[in-house]
């Protein structure tokens, strides 16, 4: 075993992507620190895949990483991406920052549910409202995983958690909800049961000038399926219910409780409650970018002088 946690056996034919990941890079195979049934493993491997088949420049494309398990994803994340560690809930500051500093670049954040809309809201709040020329990338897994399983501000109605041991019975955060509420100019939401759909989100992003917030279903086998049935979401169906103990039956439970933009423009609010609504919410390219107009007052500052 590696510092960099478990390596596994090169498979034949090799993974494509797996060299240029930073665990592939540096031992030649695939390297995880995940739970088995872990969704972040395969959104690891989709930004590995972009990054490499769009060749983006590493100097151009900072990537920040916030604060829960996915900050882990480092292994799996390509091996030339510059990579900085925030505090908890502070990338969109360090984002911010970034661009100011150099609004030639172009931040990717990598954050959880928790990491943006719990400890991070305020924060995220406003990058969105300055519209901040960047990537925001939640990882949504709908609890705390990290340290311990405990309620978070996405948990669904009526789940359990280890601080919600009968049920949640708070109403939960919703990402695009806020996201428009504040307004970022790019709006998706997508899940890691449809990749191809997320890689071409991403990339619609990476050519957008604006705040760009991607939020992206994706399972916690070990703390929240484990100790839910995969009837959740779906039981005005009156589906008898079994518990999600493996990541397939966490999968399959993503796609089953995630409905269309437009098909869920035909069901009510009965139909869509607990459920994922997926798909673009917003695409404006009208709207100013923070780093420019901040520029222009710079500009005419020292025009005063």
């Amino acid at each position: 075993m590696s510092g960099l946690g478990p390596r596994y056996p090169t498979e034949k034919p090799d993974h494509p992507y797996v060299q240029h990941s930073f665990g592939g890079f540096l031992f030649g195979s695939y390297n995880s620190l995940f739970c088995a049934g872990c969704g972040y493993g395969i959104i690891g491997h989709l930004f590995t895949r972009v990054f490499e088949d769009d060749k983006l420049d590493p100097l151009s494309f900072p990537l920040i990483i916030g604060i829960g398990c996915y900050t882990q994803l480092v292994t799996l994340a390509h091996h030339n991406s510059q990579k900085i560690f925030a505090l908890h809930g502070r990338a969109p500051a360090i984002a911010t920052g970034i661009k100011l500093a150099n609004p030639k670049l172009k931040p990717i954040i990598f954050t959880g549910d928790g990491d943006s809309l719990g400890i991070g809201g305020n924060h995220f709040i406003h990058i969105c409202r300055r519209n901040v020329d960047c990537v925001i990338l939640i990882f949504n897994n709908s609890i705390y995983g990290m340290t311990g399983g405990q309620g978070a501000p996405t948990t669904l109605y009526g789940s359990k958690s280890t601080t919600s041991t009968y049920k949640t019975f708070e109403n939960r955060s919703d990402a695009v909800k806020l996201a428009l509420a504040a307004g970022a100019s790019y709006i998706a939401r997508i899940t890691v049961a449809h990749p191809r759909t997320l890689m071409k989100y991403f990339r619609k992003a990476l050519n957008h000038k604006g705040t760009s917030i991607i939020e992206v279903i994706t399972p916690c086998l070990t703390y929240f399926g484990s100790k839910n049935l995969d009837s959740l979401g779906a039981e005005y169906l009156g589906i008898q219910g079994s518990k999600m103990d493996t990541g397939g039956k966490m999968i399959d439970w993503i796609k089953r409780n995630s409905v269309r933009k437009n098909q869920a423009r035909f069901m009510d609010d009965d139909e869509l409650f607990n459920r994922y609504i997926i798909g673009e919410f917003r695409y404006d390219n009208s709207k100013p970018e923070y780093s420019e107009e901040y520029a222009k007052i710079q500009k005419r500052a020292m025009e005063e002088d």
